[in-house]
């Protein structure tokens, strides 16, 4: 059997396991799915997974190979919105656990996280992912999807779906770094946007890695505020004491110490009895042309990647 077969049976397999119990992925566990109809809870998450850019009256008649009795998308719609969205979550861990992840990059797993707007079906009543430019226009809608992404095995292995007006990259970020539970030697590489003491934080936190890149000086960088070498490029460590303090200390030591506003998101603090968090990184800034260069924050230990390994994995993002 070749491997794009044994993946698809072992998908097909995964959703048999769940048609035994349908009562855990439905809204009304003690009626939804419980009559035999064309389309089953099965037939219901496959014709989903299987659907292209057709209409739905053209992708019914597709997948049930123009038989007389497809069944009508009123049918479908009704089937769909029996499953709750837990269904299709299970059924991706679930999946993505039935293959290991063997490649690597020097033995480290190589995760990148990114975002993008999706668009969906019209629904002016949907205020969180609803868009109208004008009044008069007809508006549409999108959601903001946020996935982690293993470099080394092309697969996803995590995502956030979140309304697009309340698109949030940063909490989406901490979420999947939150949940993963892979090895300690893994990388979690992102483009500016992602660069917040929160994300450096919780990646600290679970003994990983990040690595970031972070807007090239001048005003609203990060990199802005630090005791960075007087050089067009560098390999500088440092060391933050972040805090949401305001003493006499902290303000006279602006190089050691980063206030941390109430309004800006970190969980490893408070005004009582976590009043003080270390957080401990390089700067690498390095030219990419003439006159033009790249700033990176990463925690990675020097001595396993020196300024060319940074510019090498970060390129593997692309």
């Amino acid at each position: 059997m070749i491997f794009a077969e044994h993946v698809k049976n072992k998908l097909s397999s995964l959703i048999h396991e769940m048609a035994t119990a349908p009562w855990l992925f439905s809204k009304n566990p003690e009626v939804d799915f419980s009559r035999n109809r064309k389309l089953d809870f099965v037939s219901t998450i496959q014709f989903l997974l299987s659907m292209e850019s057709g209409s739905l009256k053209k992708e019914l008649l597709d997948y049930f190979q123009f038989s007389v009795d497809t069944p009508s998308a009123s049918a479908f719609c009704q089937q769909r919105n029996k499953l709750l969205l837990e269904a299709f979550q299970f059924l991706f861990y679930e999946f993505n656990s039935c293959f290991s992840f063997e490649k690597k990059y020097k033995d480290y797993q190589l995760l990148a996280c990114d975002g993008s707007d999706l668009n969906i079906a019209r629904n002016p009543n949907d205020a969180g992912t609803y868009f109208q430019s004008q009044p008069t226009d007809r508006g549409f809608n999108q959601i903001h999807l946020n996935a982690l992404f293993d470099l080394c095995e092309k697969r996803y292995i995590d995502l956030v779906i979140q309304p697009a007006r309340l698109e949030n990259e940063s909490l989406a970020m901490t979420q999947m770094i939150d949940r993963y539970k892979g090895e300690k030697k893994t990388i979690f590489i992102a483009d500016r946007g992602y660069e917040t003491y929160n994300i450096f934080a919780h990646v600290q936190e679970k003994g990983m890695y990040y690595l970031i890149r972070v807007k090239d000086g001048g005003g609203g960088s990060m990199t802005g505020s630090f005791d960075l070498p007087d050089e067009n490029e560098f390999d500088h460590d440092m060391q933050l004491i972040l805090t949401r303090k305001q003493t006499k200390d902290v303000k006279a030591k602006p190089k050691k110490f980063k206030f941390i506003a109430k309004s800006s998101p970190f969980d490893y603090l408070d005004l009582y009895d976590k009043k003080f968090y270390t957080l401990n990184f390089r700067v690498v800034r390095f030219a990419i042309s003439e006159d033009s260069y790249e700033s990176i924050i990463t925690n990675l230990p020097k001595e396993d990647f020196p300024v060319e390994e940074i510019k090498k994995v970060y390129a593997m993002r692309w």
